[in-house]
This record gives structure tokens, sequence and C-alpha cells, in this order.
């Protein structure tokens, strides 16, 4: 429903804006797919059903490169304003925000702007540190990803090794790698960072 309103303002606002609409990162990777081309701007919240946070930005540009990302979100921590930045969006805007306002972000989004803020005044003062600090996940391969992603869903080496077509010494060899990058030494510790993280979607 709030898509569909934030939809029609937008269109209301700017009827040159072409616009197309998706409930979870799953539809919007196979809206992007169809596309003959790379649409000008993506307009997305920072946490969906089924991916979100750095992950949902990373399978984003995976599936289109060089994607103009603006991100909107409810969220109040400055740390996921931090995480969206330093991912590579172009903006962040929370969701206080009046559609005046949302119009004037996107529109300088598409002008090719970075760093277009607007958080209400709470978060303002944590910001530019904040801009710095990459996610975790900023430091995974696409392949270390993807072996997150099934050690999530609870498979075993030799599972993932046939899932991914692969060898078990490979799978290895990533899970070592996931390890270091994430800072843990469990396959547990690894699950809740990456939960943490929003590859599974909002953090628990």
């Amino acid at each position: 429903m709030f898509r569909e309103g934030l939809a029609l303002a937008l269109r209301q606002a700017d009827p040159a804006l072409v616009i197309e609409s998706a409930g979870s990162t799953a539809q919007a990777l196979e809206l992007l797919a169809r596309m003959p081309s790379a649409p000008d701007a993506v307009l997305t919240d920072f946490y969906l059903p089924d991916v979100g946070g750095a992950a949902l930005l990373q399978q984003l540009w995976r599936c289109r490169a060089g994607l103009r990302v603006l991100v909107m979100s409810a969220s109040e921590d400055p740390q996921d304003v931090a995480a969206a930045m330093a991912e590579g969006a172009q903006g962040f805007v929370h969701k206080s925000a009046d559609c005046d306002r949302l119009l004037s972000m996107l529109h300088r989004v598409l002008a090719g702007e970075q760093g277009v803020v607007w958080t209400g005044e709470s978060m303002v003062a944590a910001l530019p540190v904040l801009f710095a600090t990459p996610g975790p996940l900023a430091r995974l391969t696409a392949r270390q990803t993807e072996v997150l992603h099934l050690l999530c869903e609870g498979l075993r080496n030799a599972d993932i090794a046939q899932r991914l077509q692969t060898t078990e010494r490979t799978i290895k060899a990533h899970v070592s790698a996931i390890f270091g990058a994430l800072d843990v030494s469990s396959r547990t510790q690894a699950v809740i960072a990456a939960r943490r993280a929003g590859l599974l979607g909002r953090p628990r």
C-alpha cells in the first residue's frame, strides 16, 4: 500500500516519471533483468522482506552495474545510513520526508549527484564519521556471498559444493575467507553476522 501510494504521489508530482515497482529483492532483480536497458534510478527501502542492507545493494548492482540508487528508509540508525553510503548508494532519505523533498532528492540522484542525504535533524551530527565505515559484507566476493547464503541455510560444505558445482576443497577455502572477512571463528557466528548485516532481510 505504501509503495503504491508513493508511486502515485511521484507520478502526480512529476508526470514525466515512468515508474515500475517491486515488492521484494527477488521481484526487483527479475524486473531489472527483463528491462531492455537499465533504469535511470532505483528508489528502494533498505530492508526488503527477503534481502536487506548492503546485500540488497550488492545484488542490484550485480544485476545492473552502474545503477543510481536512492535509499528510502524508516530506520533511525545512523549505521544504516553509513552502510548504504559506504556500499555506494547515491543518496539516503528518511521516510518522514514529504513528497517535494523526496522528488527533489530523486532529481538530484538522477542528475548524478553523490552523497544526497536527508535524515531529519536526529542523525545529522553522527553522519560524517559513519560514512567512512563500510559494512562487513562489502569485503566478500560475489561467490563468497553465495556461499554465505548457503551457510545460512544450514548446508554442509559438501552440500554447498554440490549446489555450486565445485569441489569441497574450494568451498572450505571460501568459508575460511568468509570467517576472516566477518571476523568470526564459527559457522554459527558467521550466520549471526550475516543476519546483522542484513543479508537475509531486516536484522534481528
